[in-house]
């Protein structure tokens, strides 16, 4: 009888499940033999004005047999709990590790397939300047003391031509050309599609219907199914440049891991996770150097540290009308 069989005898571990085996082949292959950064790319960025769920916390107890390479301790999730499996990485010391734990999260979650007829309901609280210096020209960070949080609410149909928001604490709703109304969105029948890395390469390079968006943009954007979200992770994951911000965030009393990479030289675009359960819970862009702007409208100048945008999301759900807020 060899050490692990002895081990496994002596404290009775339930074996690992085959979907737990790929997954930890999966993980060293990555680790022995990463794969090369692909090319960034730059591409349109929608304001991000939505909300996301909590991940419920996941009972997770040690397994006894982990590889001699692992740092820290393999844990398995409580069986009566919906999760096969735990968070690849305890502690987590790269943006690539962080984004694996964002994604384990994402694929626990419930999902259920909605109908064309239904809304996706997002929800945040967004950091903005008072109306009379966002209008200013030309427009900077947000300035301590003035810049408060708003909520934002809004609604959309699942086919895209129906959207709803609170507007002065009223609920307007507006269809696709009504009043001259439109509005870019990417088709469902795109977005269940970005399974994998290789399809949201697809998806950037000819996206349907004409609209791309940034992935990470979509998370925050989009109520999406639990291995979408998955995929946008680790895509990120991928991409050259991204890393963590050492900065401490503390984001609605609670502290955040800020992943992202650098854009224009200056500014720092990430993403906000959860430090416990590696839920996304913001976003903000943020600048890590000075910078002198300047443009048609004025010259203006860019100091470390100024923030220019926080959003905190708070909810996203699959509702069946607009002014619906919950399941």
């Amino acid at each position: 009888m060899d050490e692990i069989s002895m081990l496994r005898e002596t404290f009775d571990a339930p074996a690992p499940s085959p979907a737990a085996e790929q997954r930890a082949r999966a993980a060293l292959l990555h680790h022995i033999a990463p794969k090369p950064a692909k090319s960034k790319k730059i591409w349109w960025r929608v304001p991000i004005a939505v909300g996301v769920a909590t991940a419920a916390a996941v009972a997770v107890a040690v397994v006894i047999d982990k590889p001699a390479e692992q740092k820290s301790p393999v844990v398995r999730a409580n069986p009566t709990m919906k999760a096969t499996k735990s968070l690849p990485y305890l502690k987590p010391v790269s943006a690539a590790q962080v984004l694996e734990n964002a994604a384990w999260t994402a694929e626990q979650e419930n999902w259920t397939d909605p109908k064309p007829t239904q809304f996706m309901y997002v929800e945040s609280r967004q950091m903005r300047n008072p109306p009379s210096i966002e209008s200013a020209r030309p427009n900077g960070a947000l300035v301590p003391g003035k810049a408060k949080y708003r909520t934002v609410q809004k609604w959309d149909r699942i086919d895209g031509q129906v959207q709803g928001e609170i507007r002065n604490g009223r609920l307007e709703v507006h269809k696709q050309g009504d009043n001259q109304s439109q509005w870019g969105f990417i088709p469902w029948s795109q977005i269940v599609k970005l399974t994998s890395s290789a399809q949201i390469d697809a998806f950037l390079e000819h996206p349907e219907g004409g609209l791309s968006q940034d992935p990470d943009a979509m998370a925050g954007q989009y109520v999406l199914p639990p291995e979408v979200k998955a995929a946008i992770y680790r895509y990120l994951a991928e991409q050259p440049g991204m890393r963590i911000n050492p900065d401490a965030v503390n984001l609605d009393g609670r502290p955040a891991i800020g992943l992202g990479r650098i854009e224009e030289g200056y500014l720092s675009q990430e993403l906000l996770f959860d430090k416990e359960t590696y839920t996304l819970i913001g976003e903000r862009l943020v600048a890590v150097a000075d910078h002198v702007n300047r443009g048609d409208d004025g010259t203006s100048y860019t100091h470390k540290g100024d923030l220019f945008r926080q959003v905190i999301y708070r909810k996203m759900v699959i509702v069946d009308r607009p002014g619906q807020t919950a399941p």
